[in-house]
Formats: structure tokens, sequence, C-alpha cells
């Protein structure tokens, strides 16, 4: 049985994110350059071929060129943590 991944996976492997890849792979199998080994599932669910990864990424990298795609860095989380000073139980003497 052959690998297969999730637009989740494949987004990470790439480092975009899965919106870009969800485009790319709806773009690609609209003009029928995916093999038959990529395919959808339940709705909008893909399961992509490991001979179409380098295609997807290819596409991806030609509309990042030509302007067609704008991929931003997440926004970065900063949580600070506060520790508020705590009495210690008395001790029994």
């Amino acid at each position: 049985m052959t690998t297969r991944f999730s637009l989740a996976e494949l987004a990470e492997m790439l480092r975009v994110p899965v919106d870009v890849v969800r485009a790319a792979v709806d773009d690609l199998a609209a003009r029928g350059e995916l093999t038959a080994e990529s395919f959808t599932f339940a709705g909008r669910n893909w399961r992509i071929a490991p001979s179409d990864v380098k295609r997807i990424q290819d596409h991806i990298a030609e509309g990042v060129r030509r302007g067609v795609i704008q991929i931003t860095p997440p926004k970065r989380r900063v949580l600070r943590k506060v520790v508020v000073g705590r009495e210690d139980p008395p001790s029994q003497a």
C-alpha cells in the first residue's frame, strides 16, 4: 500500500499554510495534472501521493514567483507567564 499525505501533512512538509496547498491541489486537479494515485474522499479531503508532492511544490513556488500566491509567516504567539508570590504555609513546630 502506498503512503499518501493529507493536506495538513503536506503543508507541514512544505512549510506553507494549508489553504495554499489546498488551492494548489485543487488547481492542479482541475487541469488534470495530478496522478490517479491522488484522490479526494469525504468531500474536500485529499490524499496526496508522493509522486505528486514535487509537482505541487513547483506549482506553489511558481505562484509565489509570479506574485499570485502570498505566503505570510504565521504570527508568533508569545505568552508570558507571571508567577505571583505566594506565602508559604506556617510551619508547625
